[in-house]
């Protein structure tokens, strides 16, 4: 190695000033912050509510719930996960690609089972479905468009449950009931609102059919036809997921099932909210608040089995899964380097 004088090396370009640094908008500051507030509320309510329950009614509420009520608990939390393989396959099928669906069902269901208990949706679901899907020639731009659809999907069908929620039984108990002292029959006009959103960006889907242009890339809205497989999609997999802890939930104290959607599309959206890993603890709190009139303990005891049979079980069968796929495509890896390796020689 030769060293070289300082005075011989070629003068160094002139280069361009260095970028400012990005800061946090106002909208992602005040979102954060909403979060903690949420968050913090929560948490406050949660050890309000403590104050009340002793944990071993807890414990006898949950050894207490028949074996039939946790299997069909079971039930509905897998046609849940199944019609959440729909969000994905209908996204990928709108993208023009055509994957096997053993292949999406498996990128689906690892993705929603990792974001579902660790949170930060992006980043946990969006690095298993770019990993997946990647792998079988998905641009990484269309790996976002898929999330972003899937996501999409998801809050049409919140809208479309809670609308429905609000306008077939609209008598809510609790913080929601007292608003209507002031404003008779706003639960109903509210939903009759979420529905006109729900069938105005259907229409808009139907009728308009111009291309989007964004970051280079022309999109294009889902059809009318499309939007009604979302919205459908949506609302069903909500309405299941909501039957696998309504069934858990004690009978003192316990509205219909169609108010019961509205509750339980509130506290996910609050849950949402939070940023909380799968809305850990927000979930909960916003429930025990909607639900003044239920025992404490059973509620408590049915929001805990819930949480096992729709997060805890299914994230176990996910890390499973997630393994053996990396394993597979691990295995994949080291054949065609053989294969290649036998081919140079």
């Amino acid at each position: 190695m030769t060293s070289t004088s300082p005075d011989l090396l070629p003068a160094a370009p002139d280069l361009p000033p260095a970028p400012p640094k990005r800061r946090l908008s106002l909208t992602n500051t005040l979102g954060a912050l909403a979060g903690l507030l949420v968050l913090a509320l929560a948490i406050f309510a949660l050890m309000r509510i403590a104050d009340e329950v002793h944990f071993a009614d807890i414990v006898a509420a949950v050894h207490a719930t028949p074996t039939a009520t946790l299997i069909l608990s079971a039930f509905f939390a897998f046609m849940s996960y199944v019609l959440l393989t729909g969000y994905d396959w209908f996204a990928v099928r709108h993208l023009g690609y055509t994957l096997r669906y053993q292949l999406i069902a498996v990128a689906s269901f690892t993705s929603y089972t990792m974001s579902h208990t660790l949170g930060l949706t992006v980043l946990t679901g969006g690095s298993v479905r770019y990993r997946m899907y990647t792998r079988v020639g998905v641009t990484p731009i269309d790996v976002a468009l898929i999330i972003g659809l899937c996501g999409f999907t998801f809050w049409l069908g919140i809208v479309m449950l809670a609308g429905v929620g609000l306008v077939i039984s609209p008598e809510l108990s609790g913080p929601f009931a007292q608003y209507s002292q002031y404003l008779p029959g706003i639960e109903r006009w509210a939903g009759v609102l979420l529905l006109a959103g729900a069938a105005g960006y259907w229409l808009l889907a139907a009728l308009w059919r111009h291309p989007l242009k964004a970051f280079g890339h022309v999109l294009y809205l889902p059809s009318g036809r499309e939007t009604g497989i979302q919205i459908l999609l949506g609302a069903f997999d909500l309405g299941f997921a909501a039957a696998a802890l309504y069934v858990l939930l004690p009978d003192t104290g316990l509205p219909g099932f169609a108010t019961f959607l509205t509750v339980y599309a509130v506290a996910m959206i609050v849950g949402a909210m939070s940023h909380s890993p799968g809305g850990l603890g927000v979930f909960e709190a916003v429930t025990l608040l909607l639900l003044p009139d239920a025992p404490k303990a059973p509620l408590l005891a049915a929001l805990f089995l819930f949480r096992v049979i729709y997060t805890l079980i299914p994230f176990m069968i996910g890390l499973a899964l997630l393994a053996w796929t990396e394993l597979s495509a691990f295995r994949d890896r080291r054949q065609v380097a053989r294969l290649e390796a036998a081919a140079g020689d």
